[in-house]
This record gives C-alpha cells, structure tokens and sequence, in this order.
C-alpha cells in the first residue's frame, strides 16, 4: 500500500472529477447535435458548467455519517425543507402571474437548458439544469451535514455553509444582502450594483463556498477548534 489517506483520498477525489467531466461533456455534445440549441460567451458557459460538476462531484465524494434512519429520516425534512425555501428564495419556484400558460421548453445553450417553464393557476416555475442541481446537491449536502451535527464546530460550519448559499442566486441575492444592511447605510451601494453577467460569477463563487463549508465541515471544525485552543482556551466553544 502506497502513499497516505490523505493522497489516495485527493486521487480518488481526481478521478470522480474526470468522471464527472467526461460525462457532462458528452451529455452536452449529444445535446446539441439532438437540438436546435447553440453555444454562448465562454464566460455563460462556463457558469453551469462549474455548478454542474462541483454538484455531482460533492454529492459523489461528501462523507455520509451512519446515524440511524430516524436520524436521517429528521435530515431529509431539514436538507428538503432548505431546498424548498431556496428554490422559493430564488424564484425557482414562485406565485403564478395569473397567465396560466402552462408548460413551455426552450432549448438554451447547454447547462442553461433545456430550461423548463411552467405557469399554472397556483404557482410558477423556472428551471434551469444547472440551478437545479445545484439546489438539490446543497439539499442534499445540509441533510448530511444536518446528520452529522455532533459538535459545535460542526453546527457552524453547517449554519455558515447554508447561509452561503442563500446568496448564490443572482436575482435574490443584492436584494437580500441590501434588506440585511440597510439598518448599516448601505442599500444605495447594494442598489447601484445592479444584476448583470459578473453577478453570476459571484454568485457561483458564493455557491463554491458553500459546497466547500458543507463537504468539508469536519476539517473547517477541527480547524476551529484548534484556533480556538490556540487562543489560549483549552476548551472548544459550546
């Protein structure tokens, strides 16, 4: 047996992602030869693209604790119930417009479509491939990390990873930051950003960030625990 844990954990980690590549980029070949779709900007592809692949990736290496089924049973409603209140957040999921158009498909660029629309009597929604799955993997991952919730550290990572990725769509995002720091003065700074196409590369950086507190929360603990020691405490906060 060659090389530590740690190395063949980083190659295994490798070897899911080339996986994961392969597999999009052949998805995406077929898509456009079976449609009508087109390319965009490098810079819009590369958008779905990322959240597509850290979604797969994450969901495939992120380790699942053994707790017993009711435990996991009590996640599944926490990581749902966050998936929901994100997709609603969004505007995934919204009010009808009171059109009542029904279903509609537009065939986008790949990652971006094939986008599926519906607007019924209730409700309303939009749905994008990659913002799909990338809701569904944060679900997914908060459930686990909601499992996992053993120790202080834990809890934080978790509670920093979920609120991380609140901010990672770009419609909802300015709007929330701004109703969280007006009380500060600074919604005319927030306003004049406006949305645009670099909002969308921040808002996957934002979803990066919360993948990375939510797959790697045991190590961000740890590391918590020891900065915490190393101020001169020796007990980690409760």
């Amino acid at each position: 047996m060659t090389g530590t844990a740690e190395d063949r954990r980083l190659q295994s980690w490798l070897r899911v992602l080339v996986t994961v590549c392969g597999v999009e980029s052949g998805l995406a070949l077929a898509y456009l030869l079976g449609t009508d779709a087109g390319l965009a900007a490098p810079a819009t592809l590369a958008v779905p693209f990322v959240w597509l692949t850290v979604a797969a990736t994450a969901v495939w290496v992120v380790d699942v604790p053994r707790v017993p089924r009711r435990v996991w049973l009590g996640a599944a409603v926490v990581g749902g119930s966050y998936t929901l209140a994100l997709a609603w957040l969004t505007g995934v999921v919204s009010p009808s417009s009171g059109a009542a158009t029904g279903l509609d498909l537009l065939f986008l660029p790949p990652g971006w479509g094939p986008a599926l629309g519906w607007d019924g009597p209730v409700v309303a929604a939009r749905l994008l491939p990659y913002r799909v799955a990338g809701y569904l993997a944060l679900g997914y991952l908060v459930a686990v990390a909601a499992a996992d919730a053993a120790g202080p550290g834990d809890r934080v990572c978790s509670a920093a990873g979920g609120v991380v990725a609140l901010s990672s769509c770009a419609g909802c995002s300015l709007p929330l930051v701004s109703w969280l720091v007006g009380g500060l003065g600074s919604v005319a700074l927030v306003g004049s950003l406006g949305v645009g196409p670099a909002t969308y590369l921040l808002a996957t950086g934002s979803y990066l960030a919360a993948v990375g507190a939510l797959v790697w929360r045991g190590r961000i603990a740890t590391a918590v625990d020891r900065l915490w020691a190393s101020l001169g405490n020796g007990e980690t906060p409760r």
